[in-house]
């Protein structure tokens, strides 16, 4: 049994839920199924501190349509790579920092911050980042709905035509009617 083989049966006896959702991508390569985030967090917690994956590379924000996805890189000592994803839906992108664990994690949660709108839980306060000074409150350029061409440098404004702020305002309020 392979090493990638080992940790996917240790993830398997605690969660059986994910069986046949998790990909070996190739040697060194674990990639998770999204997860909402009351199983993130569990899962996070067991794969630390039990299945040995207590380096922390980095965490990739996507945006996924209804929801935005958070992508966390782990290894462990063999230099196995786990992806681990969490989901969150994109009107409340509530997430936990996980600084306490990853002291490296900061920086990357603060691009979340900017860059997607997640709302990340226990992040320490700081300065933003990326995004400069002065950027308006609301405007995430890396959401699928954000769209460069309507923002002006100058002004710092973002200014969408009416007919994109109305169509906006009706997907909410059919989701809202769901």
């Amino acid at each position: 049994m392979s090493g990638e083989e080992k940790v996917v049966a240790l993830i398997l006896e605690r969660y059986p839920f994910l069986e046949g959702k998790i990909t070996i991508q190739r040697r060194q390569r674990i990639i998770m199924p999204p997860l909402n985030r009351d199983y993130f967090e569990d899962v996070f917690q067991f794969v630390v501190n039990e299945a040995g994956f207590r380096r922390f590379h980095l965490v990739i924000g996507v945006d996924d349509g209804e929801d935005l996805g958070f992508i966390y890189a782990l290894s462990n000592e063999d230099k196995i790579v786990l992806l681990l994803k969490q989901k969150a839906p994109k009107e409340l992108p509530y997430i936990k920092s996980v600084c306490s664990v990853f002291p490296n994690a900061l920086w990357h949660e603060r691009e979340l911050v900017d860059l997607f709108g997640a709302h990340v839980e226990d992040l320490p306060p700081g300065p933003t980042y990326p995004l400069p000074d002065g950027w308006p409150a609301g405007n995430y350029p890396l959401r699928k709905e954000w769209k460069v061409e309507y923002f002006d440098r100058e002004t710092m404004t973002y200014n969408p035509p009416a007919e994109a702020s109305a169509a906006a305002g009706t997907d909410k309020a059919k989701e809202a009617d769901k």
